[in-house]
């Protein structure tokens, strides 16, 4: 873009006084012959043009505002070029008219003095208004619009802006104009001016995190909702509109700018705009479509989110890791239950249990404070906010077995309901393996018997779900612990002291766990089991007994099962 001149209205006022001033001293013409006619020429000219020129500047105005956004008139309109422009040609007008008002009543210097000031305020206000209608045409395209948004991105303007809206609500949002530039481009297929738009953004709120103190960025600070606004409505809305769009390469650029500005608001520890980083991710990951470029986007959501919350875990910012990994469990079990019967065999869900759980948790478990009670975790006493709010590490440690648990419940109820695998049972065992063994060389002895107890109800669901479902379902991770450890959970879960199955039985992607982390509508995946899951317990306590380990095949366990209850009729004989 032509960029205006950036002389300020005083100093071309005073280079003009100046050289108007030296022109009447040194100069001996006499203007008093056809001085009024120059004067008056002057004045229709710049009146003409001043018209014409103006009116081509709002039908580019119009033009601009009608593709991308009514809201950028208000840019135009408090545009200081527009300003510097318009007031350059008054005053260059004024001074036509008032030395031809008083042409005949003053002395020969001052009308020297007037007709150079009123020529160099023409030629001023000539080179001004060229390089303004330049530098408005060129807002038409979406290069120059994104440019001219950049200008008004700065941190000072954005609080400015965003302390304006709080305070008014006719005013706009800083970041409302610029994601309806990027919603049009999208519209339009322009993926270059899509992506440019959001790499403006991206660069832009790096700039004023790096700025902005932690206090401004927290709940109903202008700052704050603002941005909150921004990562977890205007992106994802656009990231979907790409999808619908079919442009998965602004699709996954839309993801590359939510996560960067979570990774940036980890560096910079402001956690209340990393876990709005992650929760316009988990939008992403529930609410695009089941096509190509959705499940793209949503591999990359589901990827980008991960790394993402990994890095909060090593920072040891505990809310953001432990918000943001439950938040990305429910939405991908949001997105699963929303799916119907698919072919597709490279779904974006195992890496989620192989990998990305796994490893904020063994982050989470290694990083948290001595002091944490994993007592408190497994008795449920987990609230995030409020007057008995948990502990940051508590709440981590929470979300990350309520995360894998509600997408293993869902990976479950599918693979049910639409006899086929969702995920890779093989690599969704590791990952709780991975977890369990993190678990093992922690001082977490409670919260280790949860994940075992769960690990058994899921063995249990593969046995009562039959051969086909479930297979490849391995966990070794009980393994890992001592036999009297398994059989003290087994204890703990036929005497009450520990329930492992209420995550799984409750439905998933229902209720947002953040607002309500113990709630939910318990629906076991196996309504009616051939037994139940204390009979099965009782059972594989009997097998590790008798074989020191697990995996007997059906038969093996019907047979132990038999001799089991006969030896109990004897004994009650």
């Amino acid at each position: 873009m032509t960029e205006p001149l950036r002389w300020p209205t005083s100093a071309i006022f005073a280079v003009v006084t100046a050289g108007s001033l030296l022109i009447a001293e040194l100069s001996t013409f006499d203007p008093s012959g056809n001085g009024q006619q120059v004067l008056s020429t002057l004045a229709s000219i710049q009146a003409a043009i001043f018209a014409i020129v103006f009116s081509v500047v709002i039908l580019g105005i119009q033009l601009s505002t009608s593709r991308y956004s009514t809201r950028l008139a208000d840019l135009f309109r408090t545009d200081g070029v527009y300003k510097q422009t318009v007031g350059i040609f008054a005053a260059s007008l004024g001074v036509d008219v008032a030395a031809l008002l008083a042409f005949n009543h003053v002395s020969l210097y001052t009308l020297r003095f007037a007709l150079s000031a009123a020529v160099g305020l023409a030629i001023a206000s000539f080179f001004l208004l060229y390089f303004f209608v330049d530098r408005t045409l060129e807002q038409t395209t979406p290069e120059g619009i994104i440019k001219r948004v950049k200008q008004e991105l700065t941190p000072d303007q954005v609080i400015a802006d965003a302390e304006a809206a709080d305070n008014d609500p006719s005013e706009t949002d800083p970041f409302l104009v610029p994601v309806s530039i990027i919603r049009s481009a999208i519209s339009d297929r322009d993926v270059p001016a899509a992506t440019r738009g959001l790499n403006v953004i991206d660069n832009q709120v790096e700039q004023l995190l790096k700025q902005v103190t932690p206090d401004q960025v927290e709940e109903d600070i202008p700052v704050g909702d603002s941005l909150e606004e921004l990562c977890t409505n205007r992106l994802p809305s656009a990231g979907e509109k790409t999808v619908n769009e079919d442009l998965e390469e602004a699709g996954s650029e839309t993801v590359d700018t939510l996560s960067s500005i979570g990774s940036n608001a980890v560096k910079q520890s402001h956690e209340p705009v990393a876990v709005h980083s992650s929760q316009g991710l988990g939008k992403l990951v529930s609410n695009v479509n089941f096509e190509t470029t959705g499940e793209s986007v949503r591999k990359d959501a589901i990827d980008k989110s991960g790394e993402m919350l990994k890095e909060a875990a090593e920072a040891g910012l505990w809310d953001t890791a432990g918000t943001g990994t439950r938040i990305l469990g429910w939405r991908a079990a949001q997105s699963v239950v929303l799916r119907g019967p698919t072919e597709r065999r490279t779904l974006p869900y195992t890496s989620l249990s192989l990998k990305y759980i796994p490893n904020v948790f063994e982050e989470v478990v290694e990083g948290v404070p001595d002091d944490v009670s994993d007592e408190e975790v497994v008795n449920g006493l987990i609230v995030r906010d409020g007057e008995h709010a948990s502990e940051p590490g508590e709440w981590a440690l929470w979300c990350c077995y309520a995360a894998m648990a509600e997408a293993t419940s869902a990976f479950i109820r599918y693979e049910l309901q639409h006899d086929e695998k969702i995920v890779d049972w093989k690599s969704a065992a590791s990952g709780w393996t991975t977890c369990i063994s993190t678990l093992n060389d922690s001082d977490f002895d409670l919260l280790l018997k949860y994940w075992l107890g769960t690990i058994l109800y899921l063995d249990y669901i593969q046995s009562e779900a039959g051969r086909q479902h479930m297979d490849d379902f391995h966990p070794r991770g009980r393994f890992d612990v001592p036999g009297e450890l398994v059989d003290e959970t087994i204890e703990d879960i036929l005497n009450n002291r520990l329930d492992p199955t209420s995550r799984i039985d409750l439905l998933p992607g229902r209720i947002d766990p953040v607002e309500a982390p113990r709630t939910g509508y318990p629906n076991p995946p196996i309504s009616n089991p051939d037994r139940s899951f204390e009979e099965w317990l009782k059972i594989h306590k009997g097998l590790t007994r008798r074989s020191g380990g697990w995996g007997m095949d059906a038969d093996a366990i019907k047979k132990i099962s038999s001799e089991s209850s006969t030896g109990q009729e004897e004994k009650d004989s």
